[in-house]
C-alpha cells in the first residue's frame, strides 16, 4: 500500500508542477494581451478610427476576461493536484503511524470518559488521527461520536456494507476528501447557518417588495433629469434620502443575517463542490443510498442549493464594505434585494439544510473508515454478534503500533462475570495487551476494520482504569483517583435495562489494579472486586503483579490466568510479548534495579 500512495504522490506532484508552468505561461500572455489591446485601441483612436477603437476595446476586454477565467481554472487544477499529493503523502506516513495533519481532536478530549483517555482515542498518537479523513466540523463530530459511543449490531453492519462499497473507490474518495481539505474555513461549525435556515422567519413587509424596484427607478429618472437640467440636485438627494430611510428599516435584520452567514460564507463555495461530489457516490449499500436520496430528493440537489446560498451570502456581505454600501448599496437598495432573495431561499431549502449536513457528515465518517480499510487490506472486518459478552480474537495487534513493532496474540472470552487475569514482569506487555484488546473493540463497535486476522465481539460498554493520576487541584491521590474510577465501574454494572434505553454489558480493562496501596490490602481489595464483578453481567481483563490473586482456589469457573514473561539471556532481559496460559513464574524487578546501578543483596547480607 505504501508504494501505491507514493506513486500517486509523485503523479500529483508532477501534475501540479505542470499546472504551475502553464499558470506562469498564461500570466505572461495575459500581460501581453492587456498591453497589446491598450496599444491597438490607442493607435486606432489616434487614427480617428473610433468604431475600430471601440471594437478593439470590447475584444480586448472579452479576451482578457477569457484569459482570466482560464488562469483561475489552471490555478484550481494546480491546487487540487498539490493537495492530492499531500493527502497521499499523509496516507503513506500513516502506515508507519506518523501523522502530517495537525491534531484536530482536542475538543473531544474528556478525562472523565469511560475509556477514551486510557485507550488513546484522541491525542497526538490516537485512533482518531489514524482513522480521520474528515475535514468539516460535522464530519469530525460524527467520527468522534462513533469512537466514543458503541453502536448496536444493525447500525455497525450497515456501516460495514457502506465501507465495503467505498473502499475500492480510491479516486472518488480522495477527490471527496481534497475538496474539503482545500478550504480551511470548512472546519467551522454551520450551527448559526442552520439555526437561521430552520428558524421561524418574520416575512418582510409586502410594500418593500414593490419599493425595492420602484424607488431606485424613480431615483434614476431624477438623476437623469438632473443631468438634463430639468430638476435640481436636491430632488436626487431626496430620492437617496428615501433609500436611506428604507434601508434603516431593515438594517438590524441585514446586519444580524450578515453576522450569521459571514463566518461560513467563504466555506459555502467549497461545500457546493463537496456536496456535488457526494451526490455522485456509487454503491448499493443502504447507507449510501440514503445519503444520495437525502442530497438529491424532491427534484432538488444540495449542491445547486448550496451554490445559490454561497452566491447570495457573499453578495449580502458586500455590505460590510463601507465604500460599496455608499456607492452601490444605497442607490440600489442592495440589502433589501438580498434579504428577499435569502428569505425565498430559506423558505424553499431551509428545512433540508440540517439533513444535508448530516448526510455529508455521515459520508465523511464512512469515507474515513473506508480509507483506513483500504490502507490496511490485511485487517479483518469484525463479526458483530448480539447477546451476552462474546470476544474472540485471532492474531490481534495494537492498531497504533507500526507493523514491524507489533506482536500478535489470540484470546477468547465468553459469558458474563468472567475475568481474564494477566500476570507478568515489568515491561513484558501486560498494559499494551489490554490496550490492544480495548482499542480493537472500540474500532469494531465504530464500524471499522480491526488489526487482527479475525475478530468477533458483541456490543459492550468499554470501561478502563489504567492511567489514574493524582490531582493537586482536587487534593486527590492516585490511589483515591483509582478508587473513584472503580466506583464508576461498580455503578455501571448495577444499571438495569430500561424500556427507553438498552444498557449494554460492561467490558472492563483494569491495569495494575489497586497499585497505590500495600500488598495485603491490594490483594484483598482486588479479590473482593473480582468476586463482586462475577455476580454482574460484566466481564473483563485485570493485569497485576499479585501472583496470589491468580491462585483463587474456588474461582476457576470465572477467572482464567494468562501471563507475559521475560527471560535473562547473556545478562540482558529479553521480552517476546507473547501471551501464555497460566500464572507468571518469573519477574524482573531485581534485574531492572541492578541494571540501573542499585546493588542488590541477599537475606544473609541483610542480616
Amino acid at each position: 500500500m505504501s508504494d501505491t500512495f507514493s506513486v500517486r504522490q509523485q503523479q500529483f506532484q508532477q501534475a501540479g508542477q505542470a499546472a504551475q508552468r502553464r499558470y506562469n505561461q498564461l500570466a505572461f500572455w495575459r500581460i501581453l494581451w492587456f498591453f497589446g489591446a491598450v496599444i491597438i485601441v490607442w493607435l486606432l483612436a489616434r487614427a480617428d478610427q473610433q468604431t475600430g477603437a471601440v471594437v478593439a476595446l470590447l475584444a480586448g476586454i472579452v479576451g482578457f476576461l477569457a484569459l482570466l477565467k482560464k488562469h483561475q481554472q489552471i490555478r484550481q487544477e494546480r491546487e487540487l493536484n498539490r493537495h492530492l499529493a499531500f493527502i497521499n503523502q499523509d496516507e503513506a506516513a500513516r502506515l508507519n503511524r506518523q501523522y502530517l495533519r495537525p491534531e484536530m481532536d482536542q475538543r473531544f478530549v474528556n478525562p472523565a470518559h469511560s475509556y477514551s483517555s486510557d485507550l488513546d482515542v484522541f491525542g497526538r498518537q490516537s485512533l482518531f488521527r489514524l482513522l480521520n479523513r474528515t475535514h468539516t466540523h460535522e464530519g469530525e463530530n460524527r467520527l468522534a461520536q462513533w469512537l466514543l459511543n458503541p453502536s448496536l449490531p444493525d447500525a455497525i453492519h450497515l456501516r460495514q456494507l457502506a465501507v465495503a462499497d467505498l473502499t475500492p473507490q480510491l479516486e472518488w474518495r480522495q477527490r471527496f476528501e481534497v475538496l474539503a481539505y482545500q478550504e480551511e474555513t470548512i472546519g467551522r461549525s454551520p450551527e448559526t447557518l442552520v439555526s437561521w435556515a430552520t428558524a421561524e422567519g418574520t416575512p418582510l413587509p409586502a410594500f418593500l417588495n414593490v419599493l425595492r424596484f420602484g424607488l431606485p427607478a424613480v431615483t434614476l429618472a431624477l438623476f437623469i433629469a438632473w443631468l438634463s437640467g430639468y430638476v435640481p440636485g436636491a430632488a436626487v438627494l431626496a430620492g437617496l434620502a428615501a433609500h436611506g430611510f428604507l434601508l434603516s428599516q431593515t438594517a438590524n435584520r441585514a446586519k444580524e443575517l450578515s453576522e450569521q452567514t459571514f463566518t461560513i460564507s467563504t466555506a459555502l463555495g467549497a461545500y457546493r463542490s463537496l456536496f456535488g461530489q457526494a451526490e455522485t457516490v456509487k454503491g448499493d449499500a443502504l447507507r449510501l443510498q440514503a445519503i444520495r436520496k437525502a442530497l438529491t430528493s424532491d427534484n432538488l440537489t444540495a449542491s445547486k442549493a448550496i451554490g445559490q446560498l454561497a452566491w447570495l451570502t457573499e453578495a449580502l456581505n458586500y455590505r460590510r464594505n463601507a465604500y460599496f454600501s455608499l456607492l452601490l448599496g444605497l442607490p440600489t437598495l442592495w440589502d433589501i434585494h438580498y434579504l428577499f432573495r435569502l428569505e425565498r431561499w430559506r423558505q424553499q431549502y431551509g428545512p433540508h439544510l440540517s439533513r444535508w449536513f448530516e448526510a455529508l457528515a455521515e459520508l465523511e465518517a464512512l469515507n474515513s473508515l473506508a480509507g483506513f480499510a483500504y490502507a490496511h487490506p490485511q485487517y479483518a472486518t469484525p463479526n458483530i454478534v448480539d447477546g451476552s459478552i462474546q470476544l474472540d480474537m485471532m492474531q490481534v495487534v495494537h492498531p497504533l503500533l507500526p507493523p514491524d513493532r507489533s506482536v500478535a496474540n489470540s484470546l477468547s472470552l465468553e459469558g458474563s462475570g468472567q475475568t481474564v487475569l494477566i500476570t507478568g514482569s515489568n515491561m513484558s506487555g501486560k498494559s499494551t495487551f489490554l490496550r490492544t484488546v480495548g482499542a480493537n473493540v472500540v474500532l469494531a463497535l465504530a464500524g471499522a476494520v480491526v488489526s487482527a486476522e479475525s475478530f468477533r465481539c458483541s456490543p459492550v460498554r468499554v470501561f478502563t482504569s489504567m492511567r489514574t493520576q493524582d490531582s493537586l487541584e482536587e487534593s486527590t491521590s492516585s490511589f483515591y483517583a483509582e478508587l473513584l474510577r472503580l466506583k464508576t465501574l461498580i455503578k455501571l454494572t448495577k444499571q438495569q435495562r430500561s424500556a427507553s434505553q438498552r444498557h449494554l454489558p460492561v467490558l472492563y480493562f483494569l491495569d495494575e489494579i489497586l497499585k497505590g496501596t500495600n500488598s495485603a490490602d491490594r490483594h484483598r481489595g482486588a479479590e473482593a472486586l473480582i468476586r463482586q464483578l462475577h455476580k454482574t453481567t460484566a466481564s473483563g481483563f485485570v493485569s497485576t503483579h499479585d501472583l496470589e490473586l491468580g491462585q483463587l482456589t474456588d474461582a476457576s469457573e470465572f477467572v482464567r490466568n494468562y501471563h507475559f514473561q521475560s527471560d535473562l539471556t547473556n545478562g540482558e532481559l529479553v521480552f517476546d510479548y507473547t501471551l501464555r496460559d497460566g500464572i507468571c513464574t518469573s519477574f524482573n524487578a531485581s534485574q531492572l534495579m541492578q541494571a540501573i546501578g542499585i546493588e542488590m543483596f541477599t537475606e544473609q547480607q541483610a542480616l
